[in-house]
């Protein structure tokens, strides 16, 4: 599987396609590189796309503990993908967390960005309590304590269910991720290694705004993780930025609706 070395660190990626623009893909919060493939073959005679297994995920699984991916490492990134391609401009899609990602190179390099497909999103709007888990001492403590003794966690989820404070799809949601020694360790090494990109909301619209960047965001009706409201809110004032709502929940990703997403790239 092909690589970009970022200061010491590598970053694998999935090469599909073999159309003449390139688009580059994020994936989501436990997914991998290959979550893209089903998009990338209705797309493939139009773009080549570059698929890439953030820290942690995929073939990335040797990202070390305790380092960052900076927001510089994300501009060295899309540094050596254009020096590797030749491209000027790029095209970006991303999946959660990977949207997230997408909105960071929207804020730090406009110049070079042709669009955006967005699939439900993460990072439409600031989230307080990723910030206050990953970013301050004390809700880094408060995160690995309770990440790391299943007599806190399964109680003060448990708590939050019965007191109809997590509805029923984000308590499932939550114990999913939660359930094993594993999911508890991954979510303890990908929070912090992707908590510095955060985008600048301001920055970002200004960009969109002033550079007329068309960007496509596709969400579930019935999301509970990231709900149609925040694209809402994200898109007000944005007349290039296009939302689209299925009628699913957070994974759109499954093949029942390629068609529909792949269609504002072609």
């Amino acid at each position: 599987m092909p690589e970009i070395t970022i200061n010491g660190r590598k970053l694998h990626y999935l090469q599909t396609g073999s159309g003449p623009e390139w688009l580059v893909a994020f994936h989501g919060y436990g997914n991998d590189a290959a979550i893209f493939d089903e998009l990338a073959a209705a797309l493939g005679h139009r773009y080549t796309i570059l698929s890439f297994d953030l820290p942690f995920h995929g073939n990335s699984n040797e990202w070390p503990d305790d380092i960052v991916f900076s927001k510089n490492d994300l501009v060295t990134l899309i540094e050596n993908i254009q020096t590797m391609t030749g491209a000027e401009t790029l095209s970006f899609m991303g999946y959660s967390m990977g949207g997230r990602v997408c909105l960071c190179v929207i804020e730090l390099l406009p110049e070079i960005v042709k669009q955006v497909l967005l699939i439900a999103p993460d990072g439409l709007v600031f989230n307080f309590f990723y910030y206050f888990v990953t970013r301050l001492s004390l809700g880094r403590y408060l995160f690995r304590k309770f990440l790391t003794s299943r007599t806190i966690y399964k109680p003060v989820v448990n708590g939050l269910h019965k007191m109809r404070l997590l509805d029923v799809s984000r308590y499932r949601f939550v114990m999913h991720y939660l359930e094993s020694e594993w999911s508890r360790s991954m979510l303890l090494r990908v929070w912090p290694a992707m908590r510095m990109l955060l985008p600048d909301h301001k920055k970002v619209k200004a960009h969109i705004r002033n550079r007329n960047i068309p960007v496509s965001i596709f969400m579930g009706k019935f999301d509970r993780v990231i709900p149609v409201k925040l694209a809402r809110k994200f898109s007000e004032g944005l007349p290039t930025v296009h939302l689209h709502v299925l009628a699913k929940g957070h994974k759109l990703l499954d093949g029942r609706s390629t068609a529909e997403i792949a269609a504002p790239l072609l």
